[in-house]
């Protein structure tokens, strides 16, 4: 299991960087809060999304935990029993058959 304790805005880059084949479930009040509907992001993608709309939570520490049976990231200010945001990495995917499917991410239109 690949354990990460650093800020937010940190854990995405090193998503990014060590699994570019990705999807990330938002799944914490704190981002509802700011405005978004999308329901699948990439880590790239919600870094630039959370600049322009909630630039604090990028600094909020934060514990991201990658391994075979979970992977996500806990804000460790509002919950670190919660995820709040799991991740899908290549390979890691819930439900998986050996066929790999592509996830739709709802574009993030007027967002930056």
């Amino acid at each position: 299991m690949i354990i990460l304790n650093e800020s937010l805005q940190i854990c995405l880059l090193a998503l990014a960087s060590r699994y570019p084949v990705h999807s990330i479930e938002v799944r914490d009040a704190a981002f509802e809060t700011q405005g978004t509907r999308a329901k699948a992001w990439d880590a790239l993608k919600l870094l630039v999304w959370l600049q322009g709309a909630a630039p604090e939570l990028l600094q909020a520490p934060a514990r991201m935990e990658i391994g075979i049976q979970k992977s996500e990231i806990y804000l460790l200010e509002h919950s670190q029993e919660l995820p709040a945001l799991t991740i899908h990495c290549q390979g890691n995917v819930e439900g998986y058959t050996g066929k790999i499917y592509n996830w739709y991410v709802e574009p993030i239109a007027k967002a930056v």
